[in-house]
């Protein structure tokens, strides 16, 4: 259907019917090259890594997933491969929530993050002054998601800081949630209160599906769900449990008999 609708829009906008756009159909080729010369010039093995939230895990070269996994490891020795993949389901998700539009007044400042360094020694052993890491935008919003989850803010468990659950994620206030990301009335970032409902509302919607989420009501828990006697994974069945069981988490300012349609809106265009 998105597909249907914007070659509709693309074709009303060659037909010159457009208020806002207009196509050069004869830059494409252009485009492309620079797109290519580009790719060449900054990939030349033309091994690119995805783009995902785990890329803004790495912003600034540190090994924040090493991090991660080094700290479930001392807190969960035991654990079996499918755990560790629910924890980093659970981090990613609600990271990934998190990651709207921060404004250009804010910045997240990170410390000492290098894994395997003892944060505040130098290689012989002395305290060493570190300057702060400062991240804005989606990077900012990852970094800071990213420790928030390592501080245990979405779980409800102590003795299980890295897991994000249905009761840990109800208790996300936007005052929490802005000491966790810094915020100050000189580092203001935009919707904080938003991003807080919105947590609140993923835990009510795990809490509502346990046979989905399980019953600690876990993002990570959708792992079983898709695994569940498969060896393969499609993308397409992601995409379908994400929108059919988390779609109730979105404000439904646009719907259509009472079914939210999330982050598509009506075009005046007959």
């Amino acid at each position: 259907t998105i597909r249907l609708r914007a070659n509709a829009l693309l074709a009303r906008a060659r037909r010159g019917e457009s208020a806002w756009f207009t196509v050069n159909d004869g830059a494409m080729a252009t485009t492309a090259a620079r797109v290519a010369e580009l790719t060449r010039a900054r990939y030349p093995d033309l091994n690119i890594a995805y783009h995902s939230r785990w890329r803004h895990f790495e912003a600034g070269g540190q090994d924040r997933l090493g991090m991660f996994n080094q700290r479930f490891d001392q807190l969960s020795p035991r654990a079996s491969p499918a755990e560790r993949a629910r924890a980093h389901i659970d981090l990613a998700l609600v990271s990934v929530l998190l990651d709207a539009g921060a404004g250009a007044g804010w910045r997240y400042q990170e410390m000492n993050v290098e894994v395997g360094v003892e944060v505040g020694k130098d290689a012989s052993g002395t305290l060493a002054a570190s300057a702060p890491h400062e991240f804005s935008r989606s990077e900012g919003l990852g970094v800071a998601s990213f420790h928030a989850f390592m501080s245990g803010l979405f779980s409800s468990d102590a003795a299980s800081p890295l897991q994000a659950d249905a009761t840990g994620l109800q208790q996300v206030t936007a005052q929490k949630l802005g000491t966790a990301f810094q915020v100050t009335a000189n580092n203001p970032l935009v919707g904080l209160e938003g991003r807080a409902a919105l947590l609140r509302r993923l835990g009510h919607a795990l809490q509502d599906q346990p046979e989905l989420f399980g019953p600690q009501a876990r993002p990570g828990h959708l792992f079983d769900w898709l695994t569940q006697g498969k060896k393969t994974i499609f993308a397409h069945d992601i995409l379908d449990v994400l929108l059919t069981r988390l779609g109730q988490i979105w404000p439904a300012q646009n719907a259509i008999e009472s079914v939210a349609l999330g982050d598509c809106w009506r075009h005046p265009a007959p």
